[in-house]
């Protein structure tokens, strides 16, 4: 129990340190610093640095001087006030960096796209993820997939719900094969309530594909042994042929036709896997 508490608090955003001596005053009661120290088992300067720390998040509370002794604010309340706080710097952040890169965009010096850029190469999974999921943000109409395994992400794609809400039309052919996946199967009902157009193809799809607004796309390719090769094309011509090869396979595929059992299990939140 003590590991998976902690484990929760650092999700919601404490360091590991947080957690531990937060842990200590939510058992033990009000307690001094040097007895913070010793219960949570950390340095006595790495106890008050970090009662410091905790005390500007609003966790706990506590006299000046020393001899004061440290007590947390009601969980039930400062836990959920934390995260909100969270929320509200992210959205303030988002919203800066939208308006800085407007700002620096307008000083940029126009120029060609160099032909070595027109066609990347991307060798990692976390580059995969991390290209798939600024594309989808910078999309403006549209973003076309073809589903197929291996999935490079943990299931969660919130920059497909941002996308959405600046109206971003999806649409995703699927294999057949993937719809039992436990990356597929339990979000689907959900992706489809939010907007996303969805095919099944009974078959196996040529690759994984990605076309944001045909003007670029992602294209994974099998490789012999564990090679990664995702090619990042930034060709408009080329990303509307891919764009003309998906329309294809669209129209060979089957509309998808949700069980009763699937309609039923929509999970509210949950996120897309990536390509």
């Amino acid at each position: 129990m003590p590991e998976s508490l902690r484990a929760q608090l650092q999700e919601i955003g404490l360091l590991p340190a947080e957690a531990q001596v937060y842990l200590a005053l939510v058992r033990n009661g009000a307690l001094s610093g040097s007895r913070v120290a010793a219960i949570a088992g950390v340095p006595r300067s790495s106890a008050y640095l970090t009662l410091n720390s905790l005390h500007e998040k609003g966790l706990i509370e506590g006299g000046a001087g020393n001899g004061s002794r440290f007590s947390v604010v009601a969980p039930d309340k400062a836990l959920p006030a934390l995260v909100l706080q969270a929320k509200e710097a992210m959205v303030a952040r988002e919203d800066l960096a939208l308006h800085l890169g407007q700002e620096l965009a307008g000083l940029v010096e126009p120029s060609e796209t160099a032909p070595d850029n027109l066609v990347q190469v991307i060798r990692s999974r976390r580059g995969v993820a991390e290209r798939y999921e600024r594309l989808q943000l910078e999309a403006q109409k549209s973003n076309e997939v073809f589903v197929k395994a291996p999935f490079f992400v943990a299931p969660g794609n919130p920059a497909q719900e941002q996308a959405g809400t600046r109206g971003v039309k999806v649409r995703a052919v699927y294999e057949k094969a993937v719809l039992s996946s436990p990356s597929v199967k339990p979000y689907l009902a959900e992706w489809i309530a939010r907007g996303e157009e969805v095919r099944i193809f009974d078959g196996k799809l040529p690759h994984k594909l990605a076309i944001f607004d045909r003007r670029r796309a992602l294209v994974h390719l099998s490789m012999p042994g564990d090679q990664m090769r995702t090619l990042l094309i930034q060709h408009p011509e080329l990303a509307i042929s891919l764009g003309i090869a998906f329309d294809s396979v669209w129209s060979r595929s089957k509309p998808y036709q949700p069980s009763s059992s699937v309609a039923r299990s929509r999970r509210t939140k949950n996120r897309k896997p990536s390509l």
